[in-house]
C-alpha cells in the first residue's frame, strides 16, 4: 500500500558504476564509526536486525558480524542494481546470516511474511535524510520491533564540510556547491542535528547521541575524493548553468583543489557524522 506524501525521493546520486565505486569507498571510510555506534547501541549476538536503505549492504554486513550465526540481518533497498550487488557480495563472502530484499520503505506492509516475526533492532546510515517524511517511516518501522528493541541511525551534518587550515578556497567553494544542491533538492544540510527531534516525534525515547568529525590531510586522504565527486554526481544545475558548463566549472574547481593539496598541507574537515540510538519501551513486568 502506498502512503500519499510519503513516497521516497529517487536517490539523488543515482546508481552508476562510478556511484557504486564511490559508495564502496565511503563504506570503508565510515566503517569504524558505524561499528562503534552499533556496539554502543548493544547490537549483539543472536539479534535479528533490519537495515533500511541498505544500498550495497555495508551496514548490513557489519551488523551481521555482530549478531553472528545465531542472528540474522535483512537489508532492504529500492534500487535493484544495488540489491544484486549486495546479494553477490553476500554469496561470495559466505554471509549466510545476511539477506537482501528489494522494496520501497514507503510501501512496506505489516502483513508481509518476512516482517511478521518482527525484529530486535532497526538500523540505517545516511538514509533518513532522503525521505520526505522520516518521522512517519520511523514510526511504522519501530512497530515491527519487539519490546525493548534497538533503533540506531547515523546521519550527516554538512555545514562545516570543506573547512581547511591553511584554507583551500576552491575546496570550500566546491563544498558550498554540494550544500546548494542539497538545498535545491529539499535536503537539510544539518539533518544529523535533527535526529533527537525525529526520534521523539516518532514516539521513541530521547536517544543517546555522538558526533564524529572526519579530518585529514594530503591528496591520498579518501575524503577528498568523496568531496570532489559529490557535486558532479548531484543531478542539479546550479545558477542556471547548462550541465556542460556546470561540469566544466566543477572540473576547474577540482583542479584548483588538487593544486592546493600539492602545496603546503592543509588539515581539512569532511562531513560530521551524528549517531543516535535508543530502545523502545520494554514490556512492563
Amino acid at each position: 500500500m502506498s502512503h500519499p506524501g510519503h513516497a521516497a525521493r529517487p536517490y539523488v546520486f543515482g546508481a552508476t558504476d562510478a556511484e557504486i565505486s564511490r559508495l564502496q569507498q565511503l563504506a570503508e571510510l565510515l566503517r569504524p564509526s558505524t561499528l562503534q555506534a552499533l556496539r554502543e547501541a548493544d547490537i549483539a549476538e543472536g539479534m535479528n536486525v533490519l537495515d533500511i536503505g541498505c544500498g550495497l549492504g555495508s551496514v548490513t554486513f557489519l551488523a551481521g558480524e555482530l549478531v553472528g550465526a545465531a542472528g540474522s540481518v535483512v537489508g532492504i533497498e529500492r534500487n535493484p542494481a544495488m540489491v544484486a550487488t549486495a546479494r553477490a557480495h553476500a554469496l561470495s563472502g559466505g554471509h549466510a546470516n545476511v539477506f537482501f530484499r528489494q522494496g520501497d520503505l514507503a510501501e512496506l506492509r505489516g502483513d508481509e511474511g518476512w516482517l511478521e516475526a518482527g525484529f530486535d533492532a532497526v538500523v540505517g546510515r545516511l538514509i533518513l535524510l532522503h525521505l520526505p517524511d522520516p518521522v512517519a517511516v520511523l514510526r511504522r518501522l519501530t512497530r515491527r520491533l519487539h519490546p525493548g528493541g534497538v533503533v540506531v541511525f547515523q546521519e550527516p551534518d554538512l555545514t562545516r564540510m570543506g573547512a581547511s587550515f591553511p584554507p583551500i578556497p576552491a575546496l570550500d567553494q566546491l563544498c558550498e556547491r554540494v550544500r546548494d544542491a542539497h538545498r535545491e533538492l529539499g535536503i537539510d544540510c544539518q539533518f544529523g542535528l535533527r535526529l533527537r527531534q525525529i526520534f521523539q516525534d516518532a514516539g521513541l525515547p530521547a536517544p543517546s547521541l555522538r558526533c564524529e568529525a572526519f579530518i585529514g590531510s594530503g591528496p591520498g586522504w579518501g575524503w577528498y575524493e568523496q568531496m570532489l565527486h559529490a557535486p558532479k554526481a548531484l543531478p542539479v544545475e546550479l545558477a542556471g548553468n547548462s550541465t556542460t558548463a556546470r561540469e566544466a566549472g566543477l572540473d576547474t574547481l577540482a583542479e584548483q583543489v588538487r593544486a592546493g593539496l600539492a602545496g603546503p598541507r592543509s588539515l581539512t574537515r569532511a562531513i560530521d557524522l551524528i549517531s543516535a540510538w535508543t530502545r523502545t519501551a520494554p514490556i512492563p513486568e
